[in-house]
């Protein structure tokens, strides 16, 4: 039996994975700012920020895991997740103070700068967290034709 070969090359795969985990970024920070600004007035403003935080990184770890890796989610995964997004905002905060104390940029373009360059290692990791413990399901298989052509 011979497997099916995706038809687009490793890089040009992994880009895909990135633009979509960028997508999911954009709407994850959306979904954050909405359950944030909709339950602030009724709740202290930190657990507002944390059960905001919760529902955006529980919909990002399901949209990343279904869409962007194409597997199953696992609770092993669920659990090593929210590293990616911890480094995400170490690495940008740091990248942003040093960008402005050292190098005297504008916070608002440091911050822009720091965010796309922490990005793509941010997307590793959310990779990584997601298919380090998936199970790997076995690949398609074409039945091979009995008659010769």
């Amino acid at each position: 039996m011979t497997e099916v070969k995706h038809s687009r090359s490793p890089k040009a795969r992994s880009l895909g994975q990135f633009l979509t985990f960028a997508a999911i970024g954009i709407a994850n920070t959306a979904v954050y700012y909405a359950v944030y600004a909709s339950t602030n007035h009724w709740i202290p403003y930190l657990v507002a920020h944390v059960l905001g935080w919760s529902v955006s990184i529980t919909g990002s770890f399901l949209l990343n895991s279904y869409i962007t890796c194409r597997t199953r989610p696992t609770w092993g995964a669920f659990v090593r997740y929210p590293l990616s997004g911890a480094v995400n905002v170490v690495g940008s905060g740091v990248l942003l103070c040093l960008a402005v104390s050292l190098l005297g940029m504008d916070k608002n373009i440091a911050a822009v700068a720091a965010g796309v360059v922490v990005t793509p290692v941010s997307f590793l990791l959310a990779r990584w967290a997601i298919d380090a413990g998936a199970a790997t399901a076995p690949r398609r298989k074409v039945k091979e034709d009995a008659s010769p052509s």
